[in-house]
C-alpha cells in the first residue's frame, strides 16, 4: 500500500479519485464504509509528514469534507444522512477522525489503544 496514493485516491480533484474510496463511499452513497476508513487513516499514520503543502493541504480537505458530512448528518434541516450510523458511533468516529488528522498535523499520532475499536490495519502502532 502506498499511503499518498490512498489520500489522493479520497481526495476528489486529481486523476486517483475513486467513488469506492471512504470519502467517495461517504458522499455518493451516505455510506460510512469502515474497511475504506481503516485504509484512509492507515495512509494518515504512514504519509511523510509534510512532504508537500500541497499534500497537506489534500489531507486537510479530506479531513474538512468528512467533518462537513458528519455536521450535515447531525442538522436536522439538512437531507445529507449518514445511513449505516447511529448517533454514538458517530460521536466516536467524530472523535477518532479528529484526533488522527489533528495528530497529523501535530507530527504526534495518536496510539490505537485510546480509540473503542482499534484500526486492524495499525495493530503494529499499538
Amino acid at each position: 500500500m502506498n499511503a499518498k496514493e490512498i489520500i489522493l485516491r479520497n481526495f476528489p480533484h486529481n486523476g486517483l479519485y475513486d467513488d469506492s474510496s471512504f470519502l467517495g463511499k461517504l458522499h455518493e452513497e451516505q455510506l460510512w464504509n469502515i474497511e475504506e476508513y481503516w485504509l484512509l487513516e492507515w495512509g494518515i499514520y504512514n504519509l511523510e509528514k509534510s512532504a508537500s503543502e500541497k499534500l497537506d493541504w489534500e489531507v486537510f480537505r479530506i479531513f474538512s469534507s468528512i467533518m462537513l458530512s458528519i455536521s450535515s448528518h447531525l442538522d436536522k434541516n439538512d437531507y445529507f444522512k449518514i445511513k449505516n450510523l447511529k448517533r454514538p458511533k458517530l460521536y466516536e468516529l467524530r472523535e477518532r477522525v479528529q484526533l488522527v488528522f489533528e495528530g497529523y498535523f501535530s507530527k504526534t499520532m495518536p496510539e490505537q489503544n485510546i480509540f473503542e475499536e482499534v484500526n486492524p490495519l495499525l495493530i503494529p502502532f499499538i
